[in-house]
This record gives C-alpha cells, structure tokens and sequence, in this order.
C-alpha cells in the first residue's frame, strides 16, 4: 500500500524532533548525575537513572521506527509501549519529586537547587509523551481516513482469476499489501 508523503513528512518530523529532544535530554541528565551524585537522594539517583535509561532507549527506538518499513499496526504498538513507558515515569516522578525532597537533610541551598532541578526535570519528562501522543492521533486520523475510503474494484482478469481459484479475500489482501506492482488498494486520494 502506498502512503501519503504528507503523513511520512509528518510522521519524519515528529519522531525526529522527539529523537533529538530524547538525545539531549540523556545529554543534560548525564551531566546531572555526573554533577550531582553526592548530594543527591537515593529516589532522585533513582528517577534520574531510569529516566536516563528511558530516553536512551526512546533515542534508539525512533529511528528504527523511522527506518523499518512502515506499518500501521506495528507502529501503533510501539508507539503504545513508549507512551506507557514515558507517561508511567513522568506521572511518578510528578508524584514522587515531593517526597524525596522530604528525605533530603541538607542545606537550604541544596535544597533549592534540588527542587529547580526537579521541576525542570518534571516539565522536560512531559515534553516527549506529548509529541508521541501527537503523532498517536495523526497516526489514528489516518488511520482512520484510509479505511473508510472505499476499495478499488477488481478488474475483470482479476475478478475471474479469484472466482476460478476460489481465492478472492486471498487476492484482495495481496493486492492491499503489494505496491511493488503499483497496485492500489485504495481509491486515488491526496492523504492515503
């Protein structure tokens, strides 16, 4: 099946731009814990580990997804198990950034840089979820308008063919999946 060149513009640009914030993000949380190790709590080493570890695998994750061919529902459960995964770690860490200030025994100073860092970490976990959900619904909105197209009807040759082999859903799913051919399963549409 052909896909639109606005959609795999669109779905390039996305996970591009969430690959890159991922990669700078594991960039700024190295330099984190490289700086802040001694002073800082358990949890927070904790949440700064996994988010680390996170954003390691979400900067590996994208591009495969950008490079592998492209299908709709392959997509959409990768794309279920980084969102899971991120808005998981986001929300707890959201949740959790409290009470580990409150384990900490240690200048007000500390202190204050600790909760800064803290809510630049929380604003920052949020930041990829978003666009991952954003490309969740351009990836459902297409989704969606491709399969309420109808389909191209078969032509004659074809139509016999399936009717003599007894094989015509077999040869309707070929004809979906094959655009080597330049077949299309689809009616000429600008989006699909």
């Amino acid at each position: 099946m052909e896909y639109s060149t606005l959609f795999l513009k669109l779905r390039l640009a996305i996970l591009s731009s969430t690959t890159l914030i991922c990669l700078i993000w594991v960039i700024l949380l190295s330099c984190v814990v490289f700086l802040r190790w001694d002073v800082s709590s358990l949890p927070e080493r904790s949440f700064v580990l996994l988010f680390l570890g996170l954003d390691t695998l979400t900067t590996v994750m994208l591009p495969i997804l950008l490079l592998v061919r492209f299908r709709t529902w392959l997509d959409g459960a990768r794309l279920l198990f980084l969102l899971i995964y991120h808005i998981g770690f986001a929300a707890s860490f959201s949740f959790g950034a409290q009470l580990y200030l409150a384990l900490m025994t240690v200048t007000p100073d500390d202190r204050g840089v600790c909760q800064l860092l803290n809510l630049y970490i929380i604003i920052a976990s949020w930041i990829p979820p978003f666009l991952l959900i954003l490309y969740g619904m351009c990836l459902a909105l297409y989704t969606l308008h491709c399969a309420s197209l109808p389909r191209r009807p078969l032509s004659a040759a074809e139509e016999t063919r399936a009717v003599k082999s007894g094989l015509k859903g077999a040869l309707e799913r070929q004809q979906m999946e094959s655009s080597s051919e330049g077949q299309l399963a689809y009616l000429e549409d600008p989006l699909c």
